[in-house]
């Protein structure tokens, strides 16, 4: 069933990625005939890039090199550049057809000549390459966000700063030089709890730790200690496998487990709902969060569905990620149609939820609808849950 369902999936991706090149092949294929000498390496240079990501992906999958890393890097790219191609050129159809109707252009604008043809073609271009180039700098220079957060708790605990970070997405397109970066960021937040809220690694555990995840987070600086749980792609990538890496850079994982934090709140880690596809079926909340009722609790869950489950469980503050919140405009108008909450707070009864839009890339290394994140959530208490 499992196999069926990627092939279905994959026929599914695959179709629609070939249907989005050809709309832009039909468009380039008007231009070609006035490209002169640079008519066949603009072609060839279409029909590599087109190839190069569903080969580099699905062959590296099956037989993977230093050709399809390479062949998976350049396409990823490409996927970022190829989606702002097509959106231009269907603005530029949109404003055609509305010319044909309500003649909004110029007569020399609204021709079909070569040189109209070719400055469309070169703005395109321009255009598309300027933003991923503008992306790119949004996704490899992320900040530091922090917010004041009041919980209920033990009265008279000094604030304690909770770090956050998700959807770090280590392997192919995060490698070992960002990963530190990453960490000396998380590192000058002056943690005193770090919560990695999954997604960790990217499709493949074992290109992780070519990049030395377990090394690099062990350099976590928290003194009262690092915890994570599994997200959606940990469990694509091997659950078992990702969770003796992370342990091996002391992490403690938490599997559907709830533990006390420094004597101050119980922290409780879900296995991601991607898992029921492993035939592992998570634990229902409110059957992990501890009975005692004097310390408030803290979640961690990285996809941040069925979020009524946590008002219902008596949960003080949820943290998720996964959205990315939409990672590449305009996918943030999908996600947050998709979840309740794809990015920051959101107040539930008495339960806060803060949704991290995550700090790597998945896919393109573009981030075009939200900054990368490191979260700060300073958490004060203002007396016990059960002073009743």
């Amino acid at each position: 069933m499992r196999i069926f369902s990627f092939i279905s999936f994959l026929v599914i991706v695959l179709s629609l990625y070939g249907a989005l090149n050809l709309y832009i092949w039909l468009h380039l294929a008007r231009v070609v005939p006035h490209l002169g000498l640079l008519k066949i390496p603009v072609v060839t240079a279409f029909l590599l890039l087109v190839a190069a990501f569903p080969i580099g992906r699905i062959g590296g999958a099956f037989c993977r090199c230093s050709f399809t890393d390479i062949l998976a890097v350049v396409g990823s790219w490409y996927l970022g550049f190829m989606i702002y191609v097509m959106i231009l050129l269907a603005l530029f159809d949109i404003i055609l057809l509305a010319d044909n109707w309500l003649r909004i252009l110029p007569r020399s604008l609204s021709g079909k000549g070569g040189k109209t043809v070719i400055a469309a073609f070169w703005i395109v271009i321009t255009i598309s390459g300027l933003i991923v180039a503008a992306g790119r700098w949004n996704a490899v220079n992320p900040v530091i966000r922090e917010y004041d957060v009041t919980l209920e708790g033990t009265p008279g605990e000094a604030p304690l700063r909770l770090v956050v970070a998700t959807d770090l997405h280590v392997g192919l397109m995060v490698r070992n030089h960002w990963l530190n970066e990453m960490i000396d960021l998380i590192n000058a937040a002056s943690p005193d709890v770090v919560l990695l809220v999954g997604d960790i690694v990217d499709s493949d555990v074992t290109l992780a730790q070519e990049e030395d995840l377990s090394g690099v987070l062990a350099e976590i600086s928290a003194p009262l200690g690092v915890f994570a749980v599994l997200g959606n792609h940990e469990f694509y990538s091997g659950p078992e496998e990702a969770e003796k890496s992370f342990e091996d850079g002391s992490v403690t994982v938490l599997r559907d487990e709830s533990v006390v934090v420094g004597g101050v709140f119980n922290l409780v880690g879900r296995d991601d709902r991607a898992s029921s596809r492993l035939g592992r079926e998570r634990l229902p909340l409110k059957d992990i969060v501890l009975a005692d009722k004097d310390l408030p609790v803290i979640v961690m869950d990285h996809t941040p569905s069925d979020l009524h489950e946590a008002e219902e469980a008596g949960v003080s503050l949820q943290v998720s990620g996964h959205t990315h919140r939409g990672q590449l405009w305009p996918f943030n108008y999908v996600t947050s149609r998709i979840f309740e909450q794809d990015w920051g707070f959101l107040q539930k009864g008495e339960t806060l939820i803060y949704v991290s839009c995550g700090l790597g890339v998945w896919g393109p290394p573009i981030r075009t609808s939200s900054r990368p994140e490191v979260v700060v959530l300073k958490v004060s208490f203002k007396g016990s849950v059960n002073s009743e």
